[in-house]
Formats: C-alpha cells, structure tokens, sequence
C-alpha cells in the first residue's frame, strides 16, 4: 500500500520533487529535506476489529497513512510563508489519492484528518491523513 501510494504520486504529481517513506522521513526531519517541494508516506496506524467468525479469523482492519508535505519558502526563515504554498500542493496529492483503489483488496483513501507538525528552519511540515478498510484471514 506504502509503496502504491509513493509511485502514484510520484507519477501524477510533477511538482514534487522528492517522494519517499520512512526512512527517507526520518532522515529528512533530522536533517531537514535535501529539496523541496518534498512528500513522505508512512503508515500511521492500523486498527483490527474482532473477528466475526468462530471457525475462520477475519478481521477488518482500518489502516491510516499520512503523507506528509514539506515546502520551504527562501523568504521566510519561520516557515509561515511556506504553509501558504502547501494548498496547491495539497489538492494536487488530494487529486490523486482522494477516492483512488491502490490495490483490489483495499477499499479506496478516504480522508482521514489533517493538521500542522511543525514550523522548523524555513520548512512548513504538513500532514495529510487518508484512511483505507482491508480485511485479515487466517490460513488455519
């Protein structure tokens, strides 16, 4: 799913010069992104319901990405001036993930809330949550 995510947006949204996960995330938030425009996917929770079914697990389970967008603006040293060059960017992942089925087994991103992480060195960090349902069956 993590990887579905980073390819669709790296292949629909230009303007991003940078798409990465984790590892790249954490990377870039102790040492600030190396270029931005910048997005990061990373899995933030996934929560199983109890299964339904006594002779057979299946679990649905609600699982929730961010997909977090880094701008830096030259002008603004706080970060304020970058936060008002996010809301384009915004709309152009939102475009893409928004409704979008990245796999047949899950149901398609729903938006999960959004909020404000940080003002750091000129950089706005923004993060957009979306929300997908898939379902776990056991082999046994």
């Amino acid at each position: 799913m993590i990887d579905a995510l980073i390819a669709r947006i790296k292949n629909t949204v230009p303007d991003i010069k940078f798409v990465g996960g984790a590892a790249e995330f954490q990377t870039a938030a102790d040492n600030a992104p190396k270029v931005t425009p910048a997005v990061f996917v990373i899995q933030l929770e996934e929560t199983p319901s109890p299964s339904a079914d006594a002779n057979i697990v299946i679990q649905r389970v609600h699982a929730v990405v961010g997909i977090i967008l880094v701008v830096r603006n030259v002008s603004d040293n706080t970060g304020a001036a970058a936060l008002a060059s996010t809301e384009a960017l915004r709309k152009a992942i939102k475009d893409q993930v928004f409704g979008w089925q990245a796999k047949p087994e899950l149901d398609p991103f729903e938006r999960a809330g959004s909020h404000l992480l940080a003002f750091r060195d000129g950089h706005a960090w923004w993060q957009d949550a979306y929300s997908t349902i898939y379902y776990d069956r056991s082999k046994l």
